[in-house]
Formats: structure tokens, sequence, C-alpha cells
């Protein structure tokens, strides 16, 4: 609200603000208490994506990946439907190894959009179905608050969370090829570009 006075990275205000609600000896929150029941590993890991996703674009590696993955089947781009077909599995494990959500949305959309346009096709429409195929599943406990809240409590074991993802990817695939790329292009959104676009 206050960037224009400013101009700091968001970020800086809400670190401050946060630093002085824990001051070493005083505030509604101990230091040394907040040190100890932060989730540092989700910090890391979150940072860490957000970094590899950063790098991808400025680098010039999402493109680099895209091509890389055009040219190994020759005629891709003539096939529309291959090359999402392509995207949505490759990024069921992918998220299988990136646990953060955002960390995989982070990561596996800038190379969707690359390789939606190196084959002709709308990189916005490969984004939606690579970001779909990977929020509509979760294949272990800790890829979630509320999965780990439930495996916690031992409810569900983490088979049977690995295979109920198992079914979240096909259904996900289904919904994607279904419902998702008719109504996309009833919108406006089609998955093949236009010539000249």
């Amino acid at each position: 609200m206050t960037d224009f006075w400013h101009h700091w990275n968001p970020a800086l205000p809400a670190l401050l603000a946060g630093r002085s609600c824990s001051p070493p000896a005083s505030g509604c929150s101990r230091g040394a208490s907040f040190e100890r029941n932060f989730a540092w590993s989700n910090f890391f890991v979150l940072a860490s994506s957000l970094s590899l996703a950063g790098a991808l674009g400025t680098s010039g590696a999402s493109a680099w990946i895209a091509d890389l993955i055009v040219r190994s089947i020759p005629g891709l781009s003539q096939h529309p439907f291959l090359v999402v077909g392509i995207l949505l599995l490759v990024s069921a494990p992918v998220r299988l190894m990136i646990p953060n959500i955002t960390g995989f949305l982070a990561t596996a959309i800038p190379i969707a959009m690359s390789v939606g346009t190196a084959t002709g096709l709308n990189p916005v429409v490969c984004a939606l179905a690579v970001m779909i195929a990977g929020d509509a599943v979760l294949y272990y406990p800790a890829q979630a608050a509320s999965s780990l809240v439930v495996y916690e409590r031992g409810h569900l074991s983490s088979w049977e969370i690995f295979r109920f993802g198992l079914w979240m990817t096909l259904i996900a695939f289904l919904v994607i090829l279904v419902f998702a790329f008719p109504y996309w292009g009833m919108v406006g959104a089609p998955l093949r570009l236009p010539l000249g676009r």
C-alpha cells in the first residue's frame, strides 16, 4: 500500500513487520520460540523453487528445455494433443518430485509456456493444463497441510494417499482433455493459435 512512497520491494516491509512482532526480549512472540516453531524446510523449498523458476526464465533455460523436447520428437508441432499429452505426462513425475505446489507451478509453467510457443500452441492454455494437472493431485502427505493432518492422525496411510493421487491424476487429465479445452476454445483461448499471432 505504501510502495509508491518508499519504493521498497514488498518483501522488505513484511520482513520488518515480522521481526518487530518478535524482538529478542519482548513482543507478541518470543524470538527463540519463533525460530524453533517456524517451518524452515518449507521456507527453503519455496525459496529455492522460486529461485529456480526465476533462473529458468531469465537464463533462457525454459526455452532451451522446450527446444530439446520439440526437436527430440519430429513433427511434434503438427499434433497439438500429443504436445499436451506429453506436457501432462511429464508434469506428473515433476509434481511427485517437487512437494510444494508453488515450487511446482513456478518451475513447470515457464517450461510449458515455452513448449507451447515453440510448437505454435497457445502458451497460456499449455500453462493452464499443467497447472490443473499439478494442482489437482497429492502423491504423499507432505505435499499439503490438510493431507498431513489427516495422515498424522492415522486416518489415511501414505499408500492410500498415493493411490488416490494416481486416480486424481487420471481424472485431472480427463477433465483437461474433455472439458477444459472445449471450454477454453469457446471463451476465446483455443489450443492452437491462429496463424500470424
